[in-house]
């Protein structure tokens, strides 16, 4: 199970990180979904709004640092997650939880309907990832493995 746990992590950071990605080349994208969601308008029409180049170029920033993030994860997933260190999946769990989930109830309060998509795939993802293996981070297995 915990194979299979380091598969779907694998993935779903993978996941994250083609979002970064694109958040980075082709912002307009993921901009248009939010704008329309958080003040109805469409890209077009909230062009003459001088904020959005400034909310384009954020947006190119935070998935600079959202890939940065993606690449430590992968790090800490095939060395400790792997070895079934209860830290590495608390890890997973607040920053999922923080970063998947909040970002989807974010999404949700405004409306931004491709976003709602694209993080409830990620959370799902994230939370099927952390479950399948709980026996191998909380079993009495898990406390003999913890020192090694």
């Amino acid at each position: 199970m915990l194979r299979l746990s380091v598969f779907i992590l694998t993935i779903m950071l993978i996941y994250a990180g083609a979002y970064f990605v694109m958040g980075m080349i082709y912002p307009k994208l993921i901009v248009e979904s939010t704008v329309k969601g958080a003040i109805g308008k469409t890209l077009e029409e909230a062009q003459n709004d001088g904020y959005l180049k400034a909310f384009i170029a954020l947006n190119r920033d935070v998935g600079l640092f959202g890939l940065a993030f993606v690449l430590l994860s992968l790090f800490i997933l095939f060395s400790a997650y792997r070895k079934a260190r209860k830290w590495a999946w608390f890890a997973f769990l607040l920053t999922g939880l923080f970063g998947w989930l909040g970002a989807l109830i974010l999404s949700i309060s405004i409306g931004d309907v491709l976003n709602i998509l694209i993080r409830l795939i990620g959370t799902s993802l994230a939370l099927f990832g952390l479950i399948v293996p709980i026996k191998a981070f909380f079993g009495r297995k898990s406390d003999q493995t913890e020192g090694v």
